[in-house]
């Protein structure tokens, strides 16, 4: 690469989004690049619903790509979000597949929701699905991707994969409008490797009400009494070190219990080797993939919420548990301390791999209620104020407007 330096000013966030002075007009939008919506399979999945279902509050008319497992029917609607079903085949390449086979649709076809209508822009999630980018630009579409986090470094992807994903970042850098971010480490990345800037705009929640009944058949299926049980809740792969908490778990005496929430559909050698660590433990539950009540009342029943992750964009579930007044004792890498810094009085990160440490991050967290009850309150008052999805979706509404007026659509 040139080793031309190029000077770059603060990096653009929310709070500079939000003062873009721009015009409103109602945009038509094509999604691209997750399973679709509604879906509890990943953050993507999650945020894509999220973001999008305030995009169609707001006046825009948002249509979101699904494969078949997510839209049964050709089309559809979800919370006023339009849906759109194209093809998608197993194996690794099932997500550029798709997102290419969603590309054309919208390019040869555009929102069929209204009539074949042109899409103003299309936004691109994660890295995989931007080797479609060349679909749109030849359409003269423009593009804003969307990255979650890096793709390429996650353990399923090494080999071949890491390369193809890549070349799709090499496609995104050429095509893209703009490339948003989760985090500061992201935009470093770019900015460092790249010399191509991008905008922060993280992840949100919706704050949840406080009132809430726990659903009882759930916890009683899992042996699980509220306030006496820990929980993860997360894709269950390779780069989320499950193994790292189910041998800090083991070190915890007394009769409290571990649930792990969560599938790896694509990674069953890595499901069956945690499964198979925690043998021994009777405490430790595998409850598979949760959603409605049912994850809630894990959400907000447990004790504390625990992440060893090595890897991570900006996690929803840390977000949601953040929002759901439980404190979280999680892994010190960037994405999880750009967080946790906020929280006045944190003191609970550990160091990646360092089982020990996190075993007495677990016990001080249950020694101590008191403590562990403040961190969560100013967690939930923290992530309520900076992480709002109404807040989150004007900030990156406005960054689309600004797109299409500096491209002159």
């Amino acid at each position: 690469m040139s080793q031309v330096k190029r000077e770059f000013g603060p990096i653009v966030d929310v709070d500079a989004m939000l003062a873009e002075r721009v015009e409103w007009r109602p945009m038509r939008i094509a999604v691209v690049g997750g399973r679709g919506v509604p879906s509890t399979y990943s953050g993507v999945e999650t945020i894509c619903d999220n973001l999008f279902a305030e995009f169609a509050r707001r006046g825009h008319e948002v249509t979101v790509y699904c494969r078949p497992s997510i839209l049964s029917e050709p089309t559809g609607t979800y919370r006023d979000i339009r849906l759109v079903r194209t093809p998608a085949f197993g194996g690794p390449m099932e997500t550029p597949i798709h997102t290419v086979m969603s590309c054309r649709h919208a390019m040869r076809h555009g929102d069929v929701h209204a009539g074949g209508k042109p899409f103003d822009l299309v936004s691109f999630h994660a890295i995989p699905p931007n080797l479609a980018q060349r679909v749109c630009a030849r359409a003269g579409v423009p593009t804003i991707s969307h990255v979650h986090g890096l793709d390429h470094q996650r353990e399923k992807w090494r080999g071949i994969g890491a390369r193809i994903i890549r070349q799709a970042e090499r496609e995104m850098l050429k095509y893209a409008a703009e490339i948003v971010t989760v985090n500061r480490t992201i935009v470093r990345y770019y900015r460092d490797n790249f010399l191509r800037d991008a905008i922060l705009l993280p992840n949100g929640i919706h704050p949840v009400a406080d009132a809430f009944s726990p659903d009882v058949a759930t916890l009683q299926q899992f042996g699980l009494t509220p306030g006496r049980f820990m929980v993860t809740i997360s894709r269950l792969v390779p780069e989320k070190r499950h193994d790292d908490v189910i041998r800090a778990f083991a070190k915890i005496p007394g009769d409290w219990k571990l649930a792990i929430v969560g599938e790896g559909t694509n990674s069953q050698d890595y499901v069956e080797r945690i499964k198979k660590l925690s043998q021994g433990d009777p405490r430790v539950v595998f409850t598979g993939k949760l959603g409605g009540d049912a994850l809630q009342t894990l959400f907000r029943s447990a004790r504390l919420y625990l992440s060893a992750s090595e890897l991570e964009g900006l996690p929803s579930s840390l977000l949601e548990c953040m929002d759901r007044n439980v404190c979280a004792i999680v892994s010190d890498i960037p994405p999880h301390r750009e967080l946790m810094e906020q929280v006045e009085g944190y003191d609970l990160l550990f160091d990646v791999g360092n089982v020990d440490q996190l075993a007495e991050r677990i016990a001080r967290g249950l020694a101590s209620e008191a403590h562990t009850t403040t961190l969560a309150a100013r967690a939930r008052a923290m992530v309520r104020a900076r992480y709002a999805w109404p807040v989150l979706a004007e900030a990156t509404e406005r960054l689309y407007l600004k797109v299409l007026r500096r491209l002159g659509r």
